[in-house]
């Protein structure tokens, strides 16, 4: 649909590509990825070695929250990425209680030489202090039935009761929403033109046009959230999880075209949930929107222990966060704006993609007629000079 294209100025063209490549440098590195995946990787091979417990039963190991469905965001620095974990044992929890579930993965790695000074007990998960920037906590579970994939684990630190999870279908809720409009994207059209007209974006991150609105979103809002809570004293003015947050933004997310809608819609939306706390007295609920037990007491519930001092927090947050964006959004963009939503990393890296991208299509000739509409599309369908249909123009460099 690239006639979704004429909406835009060459400004907010210029804008949302902008915040696709700050989004991009925001988020963990290949490299990372890759080490933490081998790390859950390692830990699924020496549980599936056990042979006192986990050798009777179908076990894996996988990622869950932002790893899995691709909004991880740096930790700013002195801080650890926090990489959540799923033991899922293909077993019903009939057959066992959450402290058992729970006791027998803390054996098995305190029993491995390499673990065993890494580990810390957590209240529902046991967590690995890797000697390097990110930790893992692994949440044990076990299955309600067969071919389904919400399971259910310790509900808290006495681990007497189970809760319910479902971080699969999580990752298929957020994955639907995200992905609505996708073909009229956007940077998802700039990315098809580029690849028509053979644009060379090797050096820019290889994701920068494929991920969706709600993704990039996600990903600023939380570095805005780091940044807010950083210096705050956290007892009095909590901060807000990653899980609430993210589930928020899916849920009031519209299928916006392009970033910068995406987050002023988000901005917006969050705000009215702030005012009607504000003015109001209103305390929303953010319960797991895979989570379809009947009995809304036992869904699982992800603001079940917010106090009247998280919504408070909540407030502050979301009126400091959509006035910096739109300043951020309203004005030309400069440092001191960047510094605001994102920190003092990256700001030169982040211009100097830009103005990279701006000259490689200054210097191909075949995009510039291509967007001021004077280029042709062969029957074959072939863009070029001369001959075939012409092309209407995309409006991104219109002057406004």
């Amino acid at each position: 649909m690239k006639n979704n294209l004429n909406r835009y100025t060459e400004q907010e063209l210029k804008k949302d590509e902008l915040l696709a490549i700050i989004a991009s440098n925001l988020e963990l590195d290949e490299t990372r990825k890759s080490q933490m995946k081998s790390a859950y990787k390692a830990v699924n091979d020496i549980l599936a070695k056990d042979e006192n417990f986990f050798k009777g039963y179908t076990i894996s190991v996988y990622a869950q929250g932002s790893l899995l469905i691709g909004t991880t965001i740096k930790p700013l620095a002195g801080k650890e990425f926090d990489l959540d974990i799923v033991l899922h044992i293909e077993d019903s929890f009939l057959n066992h209680t959450p402290s058992e579930i729970y006791d027998e993965l803390y054996r098995v790695l305190a029993e491995h030489e390499t673990y065993r000074p890494l580990l810390q007990e957590k209240n529902r998960c046991v967590r690995i202090n890797y000697n390097s920037d990110f930790h893992m906590d692994i949440l044990p579970g076990c299955i309600i039935m067969k071919d389904n994939t919400r399971l259910m684990i310790p509900l808290d630190k006495k681990r007497i009761f189970w809760s319910r999870t479902n971080p699969k279908g999580y990752f298929e809720w957020f994955n639907e929403i995200s992905e609505r409009n996708r073909t009229s994207f956007l940077l998802q059209e700039r990315y098809g033109m580029l690849l028509e007209a053979k644009i060379e974006t090797e050096d820019l991150p290889t994701d920068l046009y494929l991920k969706t609105p709600l993704q990039r979103t996600v990903q600023i809002v939380k570095r805005y959230r780091d940044l807010y809570y950083q210096n705050k004293d956290t007892e009095r003015t909590p901060a807000i999880s990653s899980i609430v947050l993210t589930t928020l933004l899916a849920q009031i997310h519209a299928g916006s075209h392009s970033i910068q809608e995406a987050l002023k819609d988000a901005a917006s939306k969050l705000k009215g949930l702030a005012d009607d706390f504000k003015y109001k007295g209103v305390k929303f609920t953010v319960y797991n929107p895979v989570d379809d037990h009947e009995d809304k007491n036992e869904r699982e519930h992800f603001t079940d222990s917010w106090e009247e001092r998280h919504y408070n927090s909540f407030v502050g947050f979301v009126e400091d966060f959509q006035r910096k964006l739109n300043t951020f959004l309203g004005n030309s963009t400069n440092e001191f704006n960047y510094k605001d939503l994102f920190g003092n990393g990256y700001y030169k890296e982040n211009i100097q993609a830009l103005v990279k991208l701006e000259e490689s299509r200054k210097g191909n000739q075949k995009l510039a007629a291509l967007l001021a509409g004077t280029a042709y599309t062969s029957a074959d369908g072939m863009i070029n000079m001369s001959t075939g249909v012409k092309n209407g123009s995309h409006g991104f460099y219109a002057e406004s």
